[in-house]
């Protein structure tokens, strides 16, 4: 996670399901653009759960949405939440990432 990016004050960004990536899943994109291996545990602090998809996440202090690994409970979680401190987040903004033209 850049330094300049807080773990503090996320949230999942409403109304994303039916959002389509040209990376097939939105866990592919992450896995695409990320430079990282699936982790192990979710992103979300609290949770120690196997992550099974890339979530939509915002934040008010942050500039346009990310995708982070999450379990399907955390996915669905509202209100704020912080991020594990080795997050990386990965912009999900197709025109910076999978439709970036080459």
């Amino acid at each position: 996670m850049s330094p300049t990016i807080t773990n503090d004050g996320w949230s999942n960004k409403a109304g994303t399901a039916d959002r389509a990536c040209s990376c097939q899943t939105w866990k592919q994109h992450w896995l695409n653009f990320s430079g990282r291996p699936w982790p192990a545990q979710c992103a979300v602090q609290t949770c120690a759960s196997r992550p099974t998809l890339g979530a939509h996440v915002i934040n008010p202090a942050v500039s346009g949405g990310r995708i982070i690994p999450t379990c399907e409970a955390c996915n669905h979680r509202s209100g704020h939440f912080s991020l594990k401190p080795a997050t990386v987040l990965v912009s999900a903004n197709q025109a910076e990432t999978c439709a970036r033209k080459r």
